[in-house]
């Protein structure tokens, strides 16, 4: 029973059928007509040949309908007059033309990513100000951190002016305790050649007393220009200190709008968010000038449908799609060769599945006429498949 499930199950595969053809065309089976099941699986099968072969005519009867239509319509366009062959080939041309003008628009890559286009379209009224804005902060910090190296330099020139000032007034207070000592040990001296070498020592006396008056007025005068200088030192460092934290907050707070500016529209400076403003204005413009094209086209496509209705073209919208055909004879010439070959294999198709049902009726009717006690059987398969006998 299986060796007939296989022999008798529908194949769609044209090596099975011929397969198939093959066994028919070499006899019946003998002991077909001794099982019921094996003998309406056998009717059956080739019932099952017709209906397939009936359907597939169908569709390629409806498909050898149309490309005769599209063969008339050439020949119907080949026979225009000139002047309506004009004016079909100028609106085919001026498709042609948007739609190269369209593919051209296409082949230009985006110079910014879909983000960075995201991050601009809610300011697009507002992104010249922003860019303004962010190229004067980019100026203002510019500036603030000049100030603040200016400062910085500032703050360790007094650092070093300081700690001169300290190691001069540390070298003069051992100056003066040397000339103090000097002073004394010379004092020390004249008291003694005076007292036991009876000398007259009034005019040296005179002069150390002289030497140290003037050296305590020096000492007293840069004493007080250091500690003068100090406090200024110390000062003018304190309002250096001052500025620079004042323009360090400045620096920072400005630093942190950049930075902020930058995340939010993704760029690194006002010269990238000015290049990409300015391909996102493109590509607003391209697909603005996208839209229009597509909407002349289909305008276009419209009026050539419509024209061609006008000339007596039946499949109208099918010269849409290949309007070169329209100008170009060579093309024509390709359009139809290919029709011609798409209707050959139709015919093709249809001699075969024509063979198919043919020979799937010699069958049933070999079977019958091999055992007419089963004739009203098979008519009733035949019935059932709504094939009728011929």
């Amino acid at each position: 029973m299986g060796l007939w499930k296989k022999l008798f199950k529908k194949k769609t595969d044209t090596a099975a059928s011929e397969g198939r053809e093959a066994e028919e065309r070499q006899g019946l089976p003998e002991d077909v007509h001794e099982n019921q099941e094996l003998r309406k699986a056998y009717i059956q099968a080739s019932c099952e040949t017709i209906t397939e072969a009936r359907r597939q005519n169908l569709e390629a009867k409806k498909e050898y309908e149309v490309v005769t239509s599209y063969l008339a319509d050439i020949q119907r366009l080949d026979m225009l007059p000139p002047e309506g062959k004009k004016e079909i080939e100028e609106l085919a041309k001026k498709i042609i033309n948007l739609n190269e003008e369209r593919e051209k628009m296409q082949r230009v890559p985006a110079k910014i990513t879909i983000a960075q286009r995201m991050a601009l379209e809610p300011y697009e009224e507002t992104m010249t100000e922003e860019i303004r804005r962010m190229e004067e902060t980019e100026n203002y910090q510019q500036t603030v951190s000049s100030d603040l190296r200016q400062l910085e330099g500032e703050k360790a020139s007094l650092n070093y002016e300081i700690e001169d000032i300290v190691e001069k007034s540390a070298m003069l207070k051992k100056l003066m305790a040397a000339v103090c000592v000097f002073i004394a040990a010379f004092l020390g001296l004249l008291f003694f050649l005076q007292e036991y070498a009876k000398r007259d020592v009034q005019i040296p006396f005179l002069l150390t007393v002289a030497f140290g008056i003037l050296a305590a007025a020096y000492f007293f005068y840069t004493i007080r220009k250091n500690l003068y200088d100090l406090r200024v030192a110390e000062k003018m460092k304190g309002r250096a200190i001052y500025l620079l934290n004042k323009v360090k907050i400045k620096y920072v707070n400005c630093t942190n709008l950049l930075d902020y500016s930058y995340e939010k529209f993704h760029v690194s400076n006002s010269k990238e968010l000015h290049y990409h403003w300015q391909e996102y204005m493109r590509l607003v413009e391209e697909e603005r000038r996208f839209q229009k094209t597509n909407d002349l086209i289909d305008y276009y496509n419209q009026e050539l449908v419509s024209k061609l209705k006008q000339k007596g073209v039946v499949d109208a919208a099918i010269w849409m799609y290949q309007p070169e055909a329209l100008l170009d004879a060579k093309e024509m010439v390709e359009v139809r060769h290919r029709l011609n070959v798409r209707r050959q294999k139709l015919r093709q198709r249809i001699d075969f599945n024509n063979g198919q049902e043919e020979q799937a009726r010699r069958t049933i009717h070999t079977f019958a006429l091999k055992y007419p006690k089963y004739q009203l059987e098979v008519k009733e398969i035949l019935a059932k498949n709504e094939i009728e006998e011929k």
